[in-house]
């Protein structure tokens, strides 16, 4: 029976990292989304509505088949857009999308505010059935004012006390998302891929004994996190061994720590996340950083296994299962 996912996905904390980005709304897109509406009508008119219970424990009354769907959270959005769904308006992207997101980033998608300042006014104009809100939109402030445009507002934020939690409820989030559309089989097939993904590699990773660090690299300093952190899962879903190094903080911030700490504690493998690329900072490249005489000197760097993940979806959008499929792909590059 394949292994529970655990660790990072857990983390859905604020960035301390002001997102500069530039909102718009038109009539043009206003009268896209209601002749989106007009079309599904026929369709959906006679469904029932779906009772949601979201991230806020509150009970929602979502029409079936919604017609125009804005949504304000990359980990939501990338769900959507695996079911198939198209959203009709997203948050301004403020780093590079995936390849799978990429129509989101073109110049005629319409954005409407940032991941932290929706734009409520150009929301509006959209007349939107659903409104999907998560992790650094998901508030309850953002909440009510998203109810004064649609009632049918929730809150699809990964939050768990215990990390282990964690994949059940990213499972549910997908699910619950997917009832909405009628593509509960798909979803399910998703999280199957999934789970028998990160078996494989845990399979591979115990057998190889392997000791790992995960570090990410910000304005040059570099982060180490170690089990039952925001990036966990490396060790304690895909079965890779910690080093003896005591990391102080197994949460989401890592533990800030020099150069001089790589080589006294000589990680097998180094798990790079180049923190200025996800967001779209131009800095010195992680990988980099670390690079240098002391670095090269651990087993990590003299093997060539200094293996940068995918910002986005470790950084960005965790809780998605596009995003745990990358991850998967990223630590078996280490085998």
């Amino acid at each position: 029976m394949p292994p529970r996912l655990r660790g990072p996905l857990a983390a859905t904390v604020a960035l301390g990292t002001a997102l500069v980005l530039t909102a718009c709304g038109s009539t043009s897109q206003a009268d896209q989304a209601s002749a989106a509406k007009d079309g599904a009508a026929a369709s959906s008119s006679a469904a029932p509505p779906m009772k949601i219970t979201d991230a806020q424990n509150r009970t929602v009354a979502v029409p079936s088949n919604p017609a125009v769907v804005v949504a304000m959270d990359w980990s939501a959005i990338r769900t959507l857009n695996g079911l198939g769904i198209k959203v009709a308006a997203t948050p301004a992207p403020n780093g590079p999308l995936p390849e799978d997101l990429a129509a989101y980033a073109a110049s005629d998608s319409p954005h409407v505010g940032t991941l932290f300042e929706p734009d409520y006014e150009a929301i509006s104009a959209l007349e939107p059935d659903l409104v999907v809100v998560g992790s650094r939109s998901g508030s309850p402030e953002i909440v009510a004012e998203m109810e004064k445009i649609t009632p049918a507002v929730i809150d699809m934020s990964v939050r768990a006390d215990d990390p282990a939690d964690v994949v059940d409820l990213v499972e549910k989030r997908t699910l619950d998302l997917a009832s909405i559309f009628g593509k509960t089989e798909v979803a399910r097939a998703s999280m199957k891929q999934v789970r028998d993904g990160v078996a494989d590699v845990n399979r591979q990773a115990t057998a190889s004994k392997q000791t790992a660090m995960f570090v990410q690299v910000s304005g040059g300093k570099a982060n180490v996190y170690g089990p039952g952190s925001r990036f966990g899962t490396v060790f304690e879903d895909y079965g890779f061994a910690p080093t003896t190094a005591p990391i102080k903080d197994g949460g989401s911030h890592g533990e800030e720590v020099s150069q001089e700490f790589f080589a006294k504690y000589n990680p097998g493998l180094l798990f790079v996340l180049d923190r200025a690329k996800a967001i779209g900072d131009t800095e010195t490249p992680a990988v980099e950083v670390l690079q240098n005489g002391l670095v090269d000197g651990t087993d990590a760097g003299k093997n060539g296994k200094l293996v940068e993940v995918e910002g986005f979806s470790w950084y960005l959008a965790s809780a998605a299962p596009q995003s745990l499929q990358q991850m998967t792909t990223d630590v078996a590059k280490a085998l």
